[in-house]
């Protein structure tokens, strides 16, 4: 699940690097970093709530 959810922030933090080292010759770091990171909490967020849970499970033992 962790290789699978790194992948989407990992692909944009490398282009939007890129793209800020060509097109205005600067690049913002902690910007590219932080939206990274917060992408790969919302995936990870995403990825946990859809496994359900097993509520009967709990009772029956």
């Amino acid at each position: 699940m962790l290789k699978k959810s790194i992948r989407l922030p990992l692909i944009y933090f490398i282009s939007r690097t890129f793209w800020n080292l060509f097109a205005n010759k600067e690049i913002n770091m902690v910007e590219n970093i932080s939206i990274s990171i917060v992408m790969y909490l919302i995936i990870i967020f995403y990825e946990w709530s859809k496994v359900p849970y097993e509520w009967k499970k709990k009772n029956n033992e």
